[in-house]
């Protein structure tokens, strides 16, 4: 959470409705993310299902990304939601946090494509952040500005995605990994 000072409130105002500002930030997470999972000393998932986990991997990150396009085209860049008037169309009718959504997804396939065991055992901890986050920002900042319209949006588009989708991938996740590393299809490199 960040205080400012009423006079610099316009200062800000502008900085975070900046396309190149936005895009400045959302290229330093990225290099952040690419240069510190894969070459950080961490236990490593070895082994010939690599493969697997390297499509996916991939597949998550430019999923990711593709969500932070198609917010930079809905929007003109990347931020909180307008405060004039509830986004409720494109990646907004979807999930009711998009931006945090292409964030985990670009973790995820970060962690997959570069086999960290570490960084896929902290996710629970990660997804709980976000899910905080997300939950604050709903009851102090957008849910109190729009409050009725909000509330009936919010029973309509879930946070991220519906729960039953991510129990199953979950599922299908976790017993990959454990048929995987059960017939040493995949290895922990300590």
């Amino acid at each position: 959470m960040i205080v400012i000072k009423k006079e610099q409130v316009n200062l800000f105002d502008r900085l975070f409705n900046s396309t190149i500002f936005n895009t400045i930030i959302v290229i330093c997470w990225v290099l952040f993310a690419v240069i510190l999972i894969p070459f950080a000393p961490q236990t490593k998932i070895i082994g010939d299902g690599m493969l697997i986990l390297n499509i996916l991997g991939l597949s998550l990150f430019i999923l990711g990304i593709l969500v932070f396009i198609w917010l930079f085209r809905q929007k003109r860049g990347i931020g909180s939601q307008e405060m004039d008037k509830l986004l409720t169309t494109g990646a907004y009718g979807l999930c009711r946090h998009p931006i945090y959504l292409g964030h985990l997804l670009m973790y995820f396939g970060l962690a997959f494509q570069a086999g960290a065991l570490d960084a896929l055992i902290l996710s629970p901890i990660i997804i709980s952040m976000y899910v905080i986050q997300a939950k604050i920002e709903e009851k102090y900042s957008i849910g109190k500005k729009f409050e009725g319209e909000y509330e009936e949006y919010r029973k309509n588009v879930p946070m991220y995605m519906k729960s039953w989708i991510f129990a199953i991938i979950v599922v299908v996740f976790l017993i990959f990994f454990l048929v995987s590393i059960n017939s040493e299809y995949l290895e922990i490199q300590y």
